[in-house]
């Protein structure tokens, strides 16, 4: 049917491709026997003819077909194609006529831009980013839609400074603070402390784990550790990969059963115990581990470290694949951080990743006793945000954690992850004074959100009053801090003006 589809939509003939699309989609559903399945390749030269042919309406149409089949995943690509679509035919405007079937399908606007917000909505619920292409695609269509909306010196309407680049020009950044009633397309630069934006003044949200994410991130972890044993023991019988699922989920249900108080941060034991240790007489310090510990206490928190199972023992080989024996000093701060429970050693062959990685998202049942345990931002002592926090320098660039839901896995890190800093000990010295600075990884999350931008009157006139959300769009080609930002100002009437 594919062929069929392309051949007839090369004519030119979309409405015919779509009616063979859809008789053929209807023998599928007459048939419970069948496995046939419709693919995005098979609606896509029907979506792009009419959108290339301005059939705004079908364009729309299609695309909630295309949402709702089954076989069907969408890429940022294709509604970034829809909005483009839309935009550059005038339908975002505020003036703009409205899109002939769009509420009949299930839209709750036909234009405007409300209309941008509802698909660019269903776009952040299955996408994460988009590309640089995408960007400028959509930045010279709302420079297209919004042609002539160049009343620079007023404040009655919207006004419009964008121009239509070239398909391959880099866009340049923009800095500078628009007016309130100005159509915004730009490329920014995200203040990283604060997460405000240069443009539109909007302030980024770190987005959390809502509970069910938490509760799918922890039964992925269980899979992982699965296939990751087997892969690392070359044996994939079944009971080889369900030994390591049964010691991670056997250390899941001590840390919801156990009773005192809830652990408020996890830390990664390696991680700790190795940094800044490059130079000759470098190791697996574990003054380092205890001066995480006792610092993390010292700030009210409840730590727990997790190593691998061979830095349990009294010798191992370090990472630098020297023999290393430890101390009567080191053996006793091993002895007591266990004996306290302020230490879990990872079962041998089992990844520690992730069991930190599980440990922060664990309800710890018994222990919290359904008590909120993320620390407000006026805490004088006490970093902000979601506990149990992480404290590990890891990137986290493995490609084992490409396995795991991209989005949960960005909530996760941007929630939990606590970055640290301090002077490096030789063996048990260090210098006078060391602290520890902790610093959150994330301030805000990297993926499409929309934030409102402050509702205010422009020039004092009561009547000129603008608001609407901003859009920003992490792009993947560009740096980590970098957005797209979309912003369709919308006029609003002072109620007090009633």
């Amino acid at each position: 049917v594919s062929l069929r589809v392309k051949a007839l939509t090369s004519k030119g003939d979309a409405k015919g491709a779509e009616e063979l699309l859809e008789n053929f989609k209807e023998s599928i559903l007459s048939d419970p026997d069948s496995k046939e399945l419709i693919r995005l390749r098979t609606y896509l030269p029907i979506f792009k003819l009419y959108c290339e042919s301005k059939n705004v309406s079908a364009a729309l149409s299609v695309f909630r077909q295309m949402q709702s089949t089954p076989g069907v995943i969408l890429d940022p690509e294709n509604y970034v194609l829809l909005l483009a679509t839309i935009a550059e035919n005038g339908f975002l405007r505020n003036d703009s006529p409205p899109i002939e079937g769009a509420i009949d399908i299930g839209y709750k606007h036909s234009c405007g831009p409300e209309l941008f917000d509802e698909i660019a909505t269903e776009m952040s619920n299955e996408a994460l980013e988009i590309t640089s292409a995408s960007a400028r695609r959509l930045y010279n269509s709302l420079a297209i839609g919004f042609e002539n909306k160049d009343d620079s010196t007023g404040h009655d309407s919207l006004i419009s400074t964008l121009k239509e680049v070239h398909p391959l020009a880099p866009m340049p950044l923009t800095m500078q603070p628009a007016q309130r009633n100005e159509l915004v397309a730009s490329r920014v630069i995200l203040d990283r402390s604060t997460g405000i934006c240069p443009v539109t003044n909007a302030h980024q949200r770190l987005i959390l784990l809502e509970p069910e994410q938490r509760k799918q991130l922890h039964d992925e972890l269980l899979e992982l550790s699965r296939e990751q044993y087997a892969n690392y023991t070359r044996d994939e019988s079944k009971n080889s990969g369900e030994r390591a699922a049964q010691e991670l989920r056997k250390f899941a249900d001590w840390l919801d059963t156990r009773e005192g108080e809830p652990y408020t941060a996890i830390v990664d034991g390696a991680n700790v115990a190795y940094y800044m240790q490059t130079f000759d007489k470098g190791k697996f310090n574990l003054h380092q581990i205890k001066f995480m510990v006792d610092t993390l206490e010292s700030l009210g928190e409840k730590p727990l470290v997790i190593i691998p199972f061979k830095y349990g023992s009294n010798e191992f080989y370090s990472s630098k694949k020297e023999l290393q024996r430890l101390d009567p000093i080191e053996r006793q701060i091993f002895k007591e951080l266990n004996s306290s429970e302020k230490l879990y050693r990872v079962p041998p062959r089992c990844l520690d990743d992730y069991y930190w990685m599980l440990a922060s998202v664990s309800d710890q049942t018994a222990s919290r006793k359904g008590r909120d345990l993320s620390v407000p931002s006026s805490d004088p002592k006490r970093w902000p945000g979601t506990r149990p926090a992480l404290i590990s320098n890891d990137q986290m660039r493995d490609h084992k954690y490409g396995l795991l839901d991209p989005r949960l896995f960005r909530r996760w890190y941007g929630c939990h992850m606590v970055n640290y800093n301090f002077s490096a000990f030789v063996n048990g010295e260090c210098v006078v004074g060391n602290e520890i600075g902790f610093s959150q990884a994330d301030f805000f999350s990297r993926e499409i959100q929309a934030n409102k931008c402050s509702v205010e009157e422009v020039d004092g006139e009561e009547n000129n009053i603008w608001g609407g959300n901003a859009w920003h769009f992490p792009v993947s080609d560009w740096d980590l801090d970098e957005r797209f930002v979309v912003r369709i100002p919308k006029r609003q009437k002072n109620e007090s003006t009633k």
